[in-house]
């Protein structure tokens, strides 16, 4: 198969494409023909050597793949030429995956298969911290930081079919504009007033829960955007891995922080996410409720211009790679 690698200096992270054995499925698994896949920033973390793979899982990147079955367990229920979707711990990035049943979800038929590959990363992470970590209810207000990127769009959307008023933060306004045009009509901007902006939006209360996809400098606006006893949750350190915190207004604000990472997660786990967000999601993903963000698609030949473009920033939403 061919798949992307590791770049031969990690001091010049330049993935490239070539090639590798053809995976073999083993008990509970499915062979996978790879049509799409998203990239996310944990793929530039592996490819930089900072982003290992868990123990057992495919060394290739890719995190979020769709493709056709092409064979493996469970014929009944995933027989060949089966669409489906894909959570993995690696191994999106190349042409054939083997990929455990329970991290599987059928493509609604309304989707593109481009589109299909930017859903299980952004999908399952977002249902991850928004419900399992961050107990959001419905009526609750979100704090959803990142809004303009792959993954905090899905999530902002996710959020309101939940039921909560989403505040969706962003830097760029014509990236904000574009959120606004997929029903997400309150957007904030990033920066060091957002408490206030946030204290302004909600009657001087605060959110209930911060959907934390910076870190960095910013989780200190983020902690003061929260009501007394909020949550946050924080998923990604685009801002930077330290900074200085308060824990005096931690402690006497009664605030949760929760780390959370979804890859390291068991096979069981993860089964048990995918099937609460397939009940949920896959409704609203067919009638259009839910809709991935791919800003840009690339043959697979030019993962390394894929990678580069995330690298460099400045996209709104996914970027996919067509096998």
């Amino acid at each position: 198969m061919r798949a992307v690698l590791a770049p031969d200096d990690p001091r010049n992270p330049v993935p490239r494409v070539g090639d590798l054995p053809d995976p073999v499925p083993g008990p509970g698994e499915v062979l996978v023909a790879i049509e799409a896949a998203g990239i996310n920033h944990a793929d530039l973390l592996q490819i930089r050597g900072q982003y290992p793979p868990p123990p057992g899982e495919s060394t290739v990147p890719g995190l979020e793949a769709a493709g056709r079955v092409v064979g493996g367990a469970l014929p009944e229920r995933w027989p060949p030429g089966t669409r489906v979707m894909a959570l993995l711990g690696g191994g999106g990035h190349g042409t054939l995956a083997a990929i455990p049943t329970g991290q599987l979800l059928p493509v609604p038929e309304n989707l593109s298969i481009e589109e299909a590959g930017a859903v299980p990363e952004a999908g399952l992470t977002a249902w991850t911290n928004l419900v399992a970590e961050g107990g959001l209810q419905a009526g609750e207000t979100v704090l959803v930081t990142g809004a303009t990127g792959g993954m905090g769009s899905f999530a902002a959307q996710l959020a309101r079919e939940l039921g909560a008023r989403v505040l969706a933060v962003g830097r760029d306004p014509g990236r904000l504009a574009q959120l606004r045009a997929l029903g997400i009509d309150e957007t904030l901007t990033a920066g060091p007033d957002l408490a206030r902006q946030v204290r302004a939006a909600t009657g001087g209360r605060g959110a209930d829960l911060v959907f934390d996809l910076v870190g960095g400098p910013s989780i200190n606006a983020h902690l003061a955007s929260l009501r007394e006893g909020g949550r946050l949750v924080l998923i990604g350190l685009l801002g930077g891995r330290k900074e200085e915190v308060d824990l005096g207004a931690v402690l006497s604000r009664r605030l949760r922080i929760v780390g959370s990472v979804l890859r390291p997660r068991s096979r069981e786990e993860k089964t048990r996410l995918v099937e609460g967000f397939a009940s949920f999601a896959l409704p609203r993903l067919a009638d259009g409720r839910l809709r991935p963000v791919v800003e840009k698609v690339l043959p697979f030949e030019r993962a390394a211009e894929g990678y580069k473009a995330l690298e460099s920033g400045g996209t709104f939403g996914k970027i996919v790679l067509k096998m």
